[in-house]
């Protein structure tokens, strides 16, 4: 049993602010480059809340995972600056390559965030790889993957079975009242008390200074040496792509075979790539998922044009229109569940109109009503509507009585706000904020608007570290980027691309779903497995692909975009197939990686979603009962 996997940060002496790294001793160094990795079993709760689902554990146990499954605990500096000042621990996953003769390296996988734990990655990838079920036109290639490389996930420092950060303070934050709606002084003061709240409640933690992406590509660059490779091979997803870039900035000489999925504008600013996000959310929503649900008009019943759904949206009601905004946003990270947003979108606008023919109904009353509504002609859409109505109508009354709650962060958003806040500047001032918050919340109602209440704009003392400049020989780096991708726009990645010489791109076209690999087609995984196995990168700095059609379609269908100016609900399940025990092991590693990804990627969404933990779980998908 590994009794190390969850240490905490030892300090052995009083930390010392976190300054850009110089090059250290040798001598301070080497308890740490001199350690040998102890690869042993896993314990069996290692994943956390993870382990205790029977489809991952059915994946754990598997004989083709079991057998190459093991763990290990890194001794990393606290402070790379001054290793001898403490140590942190940093935990890895691996599920070893199948044929050693052919073995080419390690490949290390980062979910994103910040604040992702990816040690699960190892064994979903390796099981989805190496499945007989798989369906990728690629299947042959990715097994090949499995098979000449170790699969190594990790948790980075602040989260998971590494060394953990926690932010809290006893203040309570008050509630922020929906932006689109209440341009208020008194909101403005609310929403920079919240950010006020969170900057003290990580910076009175004396571990944050050291929760930085700068950080964590050292602790990947021990790793590496210690598993004695030349070079780290890397996946990383939206903030993955982030730290990616970072190590082969730090370490381009040890820097393999890398590809970034779901692109950061990652040689710029947090402040800038995240800034980006609410006009790429109002686009993903209003080219894609509304003109999507327009042609299903026969299905949802929400018009028959892009516009009219788009309309029927923010014709919404406070606060149900924040809360369906919400539940749209998180849809828009996963391509399937595009369906799911019509039946709940249809159910909202009924539930709408009810409320507005019954403005003085209790909520008991509304809860009777919204029972016998109809929703839809078909019977099993209907009772799935009236299932979630109930708790569309909880979240609308929690929403309403929002009271005080206590700023305590989880360690993965304590990772998030201390990576955001600790790696690159924010220069604009809380007044900068608000404008353009004002401006979001006019323009991009569907999250914008809540820019005063980020923490980094009340940081004090600024970064902790200084992100790399681009070096000149920069090693090669494949790039993979959805056209309409809501949480790292197309934008921001062109940014990267264009300004690394030494960058190739796959772009899918019309493709508007949060990162992609693997995505099923030769066109996509074809260069992207063939990299891996080869070394062999695109020809051409941009490549294109078709995007794949959208449920219910037989084709995919153009996206006409605009110019960007700058409880729980249930879902139907789909239908398994007679393999049933190798296909839904599949299905749930994909999806179980799907939503690691897309959980991951949401941390950005209003501060006061991210506090509010009741909230929070009144808004998670849950399978129908």
């Amino acid at each position: 049993m590994r009794k190390t996997a969850l240490a905490l940060l030892t300090l052995t002496t009083t930390l010392v602010a976190c300054k850009p790294p110089q090059t250290p001793e040798v001598d301070a160094l080497k308890p740490f480059t001199s350690q040998t990795l102890n690869w042993t079993t896993c314990d069996p709760t290692i994943l956390g809340m993870d382990s205790q689902s029977p489809d991952v554990q059915g994946i754990l146990n598997d004989p083709s995972i079991a057998g190459r499954l093991t763990c290990a605990d890194v001794r990393v500096p606290a402070n790379w600056s001054n290793p001898a000042a403490g140590t942190a621990s940093f935990a890895l996953i691996r599920v070893a390559a199948s044929d050693t003769a052919k073995r080419q390296g390690a490949i290390f996988f980062n979910p994103g965030g910040p604040g992702g734990d990816g040690l699960i990655f190892a064994p979903l990838f390796a099981y989805q790889w190496a499945s007989d079920w798989n369906p990728s036109e690629n299947a042959t290639q990715l097994k090949a993957m499995t098979q000449q490389y170790d699969l190594i996930g990790f948790s980075p420092r602040g989260v998971g079975a590494s060394s953990r950060l926690n932010c809290g303070t006893n203040e309570f934050a008050a509630p922020i009242n929906p932006p689109t709606t209440d341009q208020s002084d008194a909101n403005f003061e609310v929403m920079k008390r919240q950010g006020r709240l969170l900057a003290l409640a990580c910076q009175k933690n004396p571990l944050t200074p050291l929760i930085n992406t700068d950080a964590t590509a050292r602790d990947l660059n021990l790793a590496r040496q210690l598993m004695g490779d030349a070079k780290l091979n890397y996946i990383g997803y939206s903030y993955g792509t982030w730290l990616g870039s970072w190590y082969a900035k730090l370490f381009p000489q040890q820097t393999g075979r890398m590809l970034l999925d779901g692109n950061m504008s990652w040689n710029t600013t947090m402040e800038h790539a995240f800034g980006l996000q609410p006009a790429a959310f109002e686009r993903d929503f209003r080219d894609a998922l509304a003109p999507y649900l327009a042609r299903q008009n026969a299905t949802f019943g929400l018009g028959g044009t892009g516009a009219e759904v788009y309309a029927a949206q923010n014709r919404l009601a406070e606060p149900l229109r924040s809360v369906m905004g919400n539940i749209i946003a998180q849809f828009l990270y996963q391509r399937d569940a595009y369906h799911f947003a019509g039946e709940l979108l249809k159910t909202t606008v009924v539930l709408d109109a009810l409320i507005k023919a019954h403005p003085d109904a209790t909520s008991d009353e509304l809860m009777s009503l919204a029972a016998q509504a109809t929703y839809f002609d078909d019977p099993d859409m209907n009772a799935r509507a009236a299932q979630n109505a109930q708790f569309l109508l909880m979240s609308r009354e929690s929403e309403l009585n929002l009271a005080p709650f206590p700023v305590e962060l989880d360690a993965s958003s304590s990772t998030f706000t201390a990576i955001t806040c600790n790696d690159t500047p924010w220069t604009s001032t809380l007044e900068q904020a608000r404008a353009k918050g004002r401006q979001d919340a006019e323009q991009y109602p569907l999250v914008g608007g809540y820019d005063a209440a980020n923490p980094c704009y009340q940081w004090k003392g600024g970064p902790s570290v200084k992100q790399p400049a681009l070096p000149k020989n920069m090693p090669p780096i494949l790039m993979l980027q959805n056209e309409l991708d809501p949480a790292t726009p197309q934008e921001g990645a062109l940014e990267a691309l264009n300004s690394t010489p030494s960058a190739k791109m796959i772009l899918i076209d019309d493709e508007p779903q949060h990162a992609a690999f693997p995505y099923g087609t030769t066109c996509v995984d074809g260069p992207i497995t063939e990299y891996f196995l080869t070394g062999k990168l695109p020809s051409n700095k941009l490549n294109s692909c078709p995007a794949l059609p959208l449920w219910g379609e037989e084709k995919a269908v153009p996206v006409k975009t605009l110019t960007v100016k700058n409880g729980g609900l249930c879902i139907a399940q789909p239908t398994l197939s007679s393999q049933a025990l190798g296909e839904q092991r599949l299905t749930a590693a994909r999806n179980e990686t799907r939503r690691i990804i897309t959980q991951n990627a949401q941390r950005f969404l209003p501060t006061a979603l991210a506090l509010n933990p009741e909230l929070r779980a009144k808004l998670t998908v849950r399978d129908c009962q």
